[in-house]
């Protein structure tokens, strides 16, 4: 459906990241029925599925990186609010996944019918030692996400977004962890 190629740069090397944004066809296949055994998988059919993978030549430690996802939905509080996979939940990292050129994925669903806005800033992040400290450097960001109006959904497609958009969502990480290290801007090294 939408697609968006980005570029960034890691450790002074070019890299991209293609960040999509399907209808959810499967949703069996995806596991959403393993999240909540009160809620059938199917619950999720035809809501956004969002994957962003990247493209980087770097191996090992010089391509350890994570992916960082804030929200705001307007089933939520105001604002927007770090939202980790549940089982971080508790755990002291900003990361929703974090390894060596990890693929991002979300497949966000809601039952019922009411209207709903939900939106996400997305933020491909790395230490400058690699995995040695809590220092987090972001390189790119991207929103996407999705609105329900009278039980129709229509998609908010990836969209590249500059670093004011991470400097205006350090506040929200920098109170949920304050043993890290956030640093404002876009950098590549």
């Amino acid at each position: 459906m939408g697609s968006t190629s980005i570029p960034f740069r890691l450790r002074s090397v070019a890299g991209t990241v293609e960040a999509g944004v399907v209808r959810n066809n499967h949703p069996v296949e995806l596991g959403c029925g393993l999240l909540d055994a009160s809620v059938p998988a199917a619950a999720a059919f035809s809501f956004p599925v969002c994957t962003a993978q990247i493209q980087h030549p770097a191996q090992g430690y010089a391509a350890a990186c994570g992916w960082i996802q804030l929200v705001r939905s307007s089933d939520g509080g105001p604002g927007f609010a770090f939202d980790p996979l549940a089982v971080f939940r508790g755990v002291d990292t900003p990361y929703a996944f974090f390894g060596i050129k990890p693929v991002f994925f979300d497949a966000p669903f809601r039952a019922g019918t009411g209207d709903l806005d939900w939106l996400a800033y997305n933020f491909l992040c790395f230490s400058p030692d690699a995995v040695m400290s809590r220092r987090v450097h972001a390189a790119i960001g991207f929103s996407w996400g999705f609105r329900r109006r009278d039980g129709q959904l229509t998609f908010i497609h990836p969209m590249h977004v500059g670093p004011a958009a991470w400097d205006d969502r350090l506040p929200v990480l920098r109170a949920a962890f304050p043993s890290w290290t956030f640093t404002p801007g876009f950098r590549e090294d």
